[in-house]
This record gives C-alpha cells, structure tokens and sequence, in this order.
C-alpha cells in the first residue's frame, strides 16, 4: 500500500481532529512531512471544500474542534465526514488546561493588548516559577479572563464540561476513527497509528517558524508541578469523566518538589506575546522592568 492510496485505488484523505494544545500541529507535521509533496495541506479549515486535483492526490486537514453553539464561525465538520481516515487525538485534561491558560494570553487580543494585565500575569508567572505552589491555576486563569466580558473561572468551568459532552458525542459520531493520546505520540508509540494509515511515519514533527507558537514543552505529566492542592479540589469533578473515558488515572499525587521551567512558563508567554505586538511590546511595568 503507498502512501498515498488505500485498497481500490481509493486516494487518501486523512484529517486530525482535536482541541487546542492536544498535539494536532506536531501531528500534523509529522504527517505531512511523511506525505508525498503533492498532498493538498489544510491548517485548520473551517470546512472541506473540493478542488480540482484531489481525485489524484492526498490531502491532510487538522481540524480545531469546539462545540458549534460556542463558536462564532462554526467547522462545517459533516464536510470532512468522506475522509477516509479520521484521526481523534486526546490529552490528559490536566496538561491540557496549563497549556491552554498560558496560550490563552496571546490567543486574545484584549487580553495581549492590556499592559497593566500583562504585568500582573508576567508577576503571577515569574512568582510560580520561584515558588509553584504560591500561585494557583485557578488564580492565573481567572486574572487572565478578567478582560474578556462575561468571562471567569466559573463560567470557564462550565464551558469545559459542555465541551466534554460535545466531544463525546462528536467521537460517537465518527464512522471510523483512530484514538492517539498525545502521550503516545510524545513518546513515538505510533505503529497503531502507522497501520491505521497504511503509511509510514518517518516525516519529521518539525513545525513552521509560522506556527511554532503552539508548541511549548513537548511534554506530559507536568500538571503535578503547576497544580496546587486548590487545583486539584476545583477541578477534579470537573475532569474526572474524561479521565474515565480515554483511561488515565485517577491518581492527583502532586509533586513533593514542584519546578517550573521559565521557558515553559514566562519565557514561553513573552515569546508568543511579542509574536503579536512585534513592534512594540508593553509599557515598561514593574515585571517588565526585571527583564530590560
């Protein structure tokens, strides 16, 4: 089987499903720089629409997944419901919220946009750098709502468990589908995923300068090291049914000695930030002033 047909001749579209910060870039590289150079590339379409040539080449999508209701421009997802491979990738949701707080900052204009509210986060991050249990999840991402109207942790909150739903119900709804856990793709356990494609994985995940925003640690189980006993009270009821779906543990240990990587935390931050306001920066306030 080649890389870019399946049994009948039938040529191959293969499209990633997943939410923010669950690997979907560095998946999708790693695909794409396994397909042959004549692969249609889609980076996050809002809908599958067809051209002339597909008949006659691969194409690879990866789609952002969220629950239409909430979504200002809803994906068109029956569009890509003929793909003849559907990836669903999944995350421990506790990983997944810290890297979704930090990206949430240059995710938003208003919030990127505020210099007072830039300094104050900037100061909630370098304090969890120096001391993580001193600084709640629960804290820094109600600080970083605080711009955004009607907008909180609460609210937050319950969004996420509707998104939870949404998402199994979207799953259940998938003819055929293959399940990836980020922290198998972390670790290159991928010969499932290779047979499910009938196609060797051998690109590399090298992502584009234009996009290497999204990629912050390439790592799993960090949330013990960011996560307060405050954290794990608030937010495992609201984690525990994913928990339960996709088989990760039910253990919230944290860790006895927290660290928290300034690349991975602030560093991380500032250089995503400063991809937004390339030409300015903020006003020097007193976080800002440490690091001139």
């Amino acid at each position: 089987m080649s890389a870019m047909t399946v049994q009948n001749d039938v040529v191959e579209r293969i499209v990633i499903f997943g939410q923010y910060k669950t690997g979907t870039t560095a998946l999708f590289y790693k695909i794409r720089n396994s397909l042959p150079p004549t692969t249609r590339i889609l980076f996050e379409p809002r809908e599958f629409m067809p051209e002339p040539g597909d008949e006659s080449r691969a194409v690879l999508a990866k789609v952002i997944l969220g629950d239409p209701a909430c979504e200002p421009d809803p994906v068109r997802y029956p569009t890509f419901s003929d793909f003849t491979k559907k990836i669903y990738i999944v995350r421990d949701p506790r990983d997944w919220l810290v890297s979704g707080t930090l990206f949430l900052v240059q995710q938003e204009s208003a919030i990127y946009n505020d210099d007072a509210l830039l300094d104050t986060v900037f100061e909630l991050l370098e304090q969890k750098e120096r001391a993580p249990r001193r600084v709640s999840i629960c804290r820094l991402l109600d600080k970083i709502l605080t711009v955004l109207p009607g907008y909180s942790l609460k609210t937050t909150t319950e969004w996420i468990t509707c998104q939870h739903r949404w998402l199994w119900d979207f799953e259940e709804g998938l003819s055929d589908h293959f399940v990836l856990s980020y922290e198998d793709f972390v670790d290159g356990r991928l010969d499932a995923l290779q047979a499910y494609l009938g196609v060797p994985l051998t690109g590399r995940a090298e992502v584009d300068p234009v996009h290497d925003h999204v990629v912050r640690s390439k790592r799993y189980g960090d949330w013990r090291h960011w996560f307060t006993p405050e954290d794990v009270d608030y937010f495992r009821p609201v984690f525990e049914s994913y928990l339960e779906r996709y088989q990760y543990a039910h253990d919230w240990t944290l860790s006895e000695q927290p660290e928290i990587r300034p690349e991975h935390c602030s560093g991380y931050v500032r250089r995503t930030v400063a991809k937004k306001r390339p030409l300015g920066g903020w006003r020097e306030g007193t976080s800002q002033k440490r690091h001139d």
